[in-house]
């Protein structure tokens, strides 16, 4: 067992992760469920996963503002506020009744405020466990994440069926506050530069130092030959996600297949990541190619057989995800000195995400015309496609394994 695991502040940070696992799986599953409850259509799940993915888009400009706070401050108030957020709904359930718009602008504060922890919670982890544990202790909590989103979110479908989505929001808003109240136990020593921050008289100017050292980090980097592709991808992505709890409701005719196929999603991701270090000494760009167009076929199978052999495929097509989101964001922390670390990571989730909010747009128009199995089939042929404009770039394709792939060369900081 590595040394780190046993670390108080890891052992906080996993029960943290352990806690939102719960919370966040029934989330998942709850939250777009409620929407389309609420409104009946296919278009209004388009409205809410856009407004979730538009969100996150916005992360680059959200990011930067952690740095003018302590990070387990940070972590604590955010996870007080998503908790309270969250309490409105049954509040208003039982008094003056839900509108669909007002669970679509929490859904979209909610997701705002996780771009605000996300980069912390990224940042902290090469202090707790240095640097050289990075690749593990992300093994580690991406697999304890993605086993809680197997359980809970497949547990999630079943007990929406039971006591209804309101009721099962409100699991959710407790295991926030029960995770707030865990992180409250850091006592990790928190880099100078980041309390520095608090004492700049002129916040706007460093606000903007800030956000332009993260963009600069990803100019001078090997993102922007990447991200043109990535863009397209998750525009596919935004398109069969929106249709996702429909599509499960016509393959299995009940909330419960849609936490299937959340789960199989989260399974499929759980094996990548535990795959990941058996197979980092792969080419990046080969391992890119050859996963992603395996993906694309599976996914279209997905869109086209009965609901067993449909949730098969749907998990092993998400086994390339896993693989490609833990060899990326371990390279980052890895490359990139600590204090760059969460505004590095959060423009590259921001830049690769602009296309979901506009894939998830097109997709409540594609299910509402069509059907909710059309963008699941879109979807698998865009993987394809992705996996083809790999290929066709020498750049892309040649990039060696992930431990030399210089994603972000040593640039000087007074550069950026």
């Amino acid at each position: 067992m590595k040394a780190f695991f046993i670390e108080r502040n890891f052992l906080i940070l996993l029960s943290g992760v352990f806690i939102n696992g719960i919370g966040g799986g029934v989330y998942a599953v709850s939250g777009m469920l409620l929407v389309l409850h609420l409104s009946g259509s296919v278009l209004y799940s388009g409205f809410a996963f856009f407004a979730v993915s538009l969100a996150n888009a916005m992360g680059f400009l959200v990011a930067p503002l952690a740095n003018y706070f302590k990070y387990k401050n940070g972590l604590v108030i955010c996870g007080f506020l998503k908790a309270a957020l969250l309490f409105t709904i049954p509040l208003c359930y039982i008094t003056v009744g839900l509108n669909v718009y007002y669970v679509i602008f929490l859904l979209f504060t909610i997701s705002l405020l996780s771009q605000f922890t996300y980069p912390i919670e990224s940042t902290i982890l090469p202090i707790i466990v240095g640097k050289d544990n990075i690749i593990q202790a992300n093994s580690y909590l991406q697999t304890v994440r993605e086993a809680m989103d197997v359980v809970f979110v497949a547990g999630a479908g079943i007990l929406v069926a039971f006591i209804g989505s309101v009721q099962a929001i409100l699991i959710t808003a407790i295991c926030m506050l029960l995770s707030a109240l865990a992180y409250t136990l850091f006592n990790f020593q928190q880099p100078e530069e980041s309390k520095d921050k608090q004492s700049v008289g002129n916040v706007l100017d460093v606000y903007k130092s800030d956000l332009k050292a993260g963009i600069g980090y990803i100019r001078y980097s090997l993102i922007p030959k990447m991200i043109v592709s990535i863009i397209f991808i998750n525009l596919a992505m935004g398109v069969m996600t929106t249709n996702l709890p429909a599509f499960a409701l016509i393959k299995g005719g009940s909330e419960a297949t849609y936490g299937f196929y959340m789960a199989a999603l989260s399974l499929g991701i759980m094996i990548g990541t535990i795959m990941t270090s058996k197979i980092k000494e792969i080419g990046f760009g080969r391992l890119t190619i050859i996963s992603f167009s395996g993906t694309g076929v599976l996914w279209m199978g997905t869109a086209l057989l009965p609901v067993i052999p449909s949730l098969i495929l749907f998990c092993l097509g998400a086994i390339s995800i896993g693989i490609i989101n833990i060899l990326i964001f371990s390279a980052v922390q890895q490359q990139v000195e600590t204090l760059f670390i969460g505004r590095v990571i959060t423009v590259l989730s921001s830049a690769a995400s602009i296309g979901i909010p506009f894939g998830a747009l097109a997709g409540g128009v594609i299910g509402e015309t069509f059907t909710p199995v059309v963008p699941v089939f879109i979807c698998g042929i865009a993987m394809c496609v992705f996996s083809f404009s790999w290929l066709s770039s020498s750049v892309l394709r040649k990039l060696p394994k992930i431990d030399e792939a210089k994603l972000f060369p040593a640039k000087q900081v007074e550069e950026v």
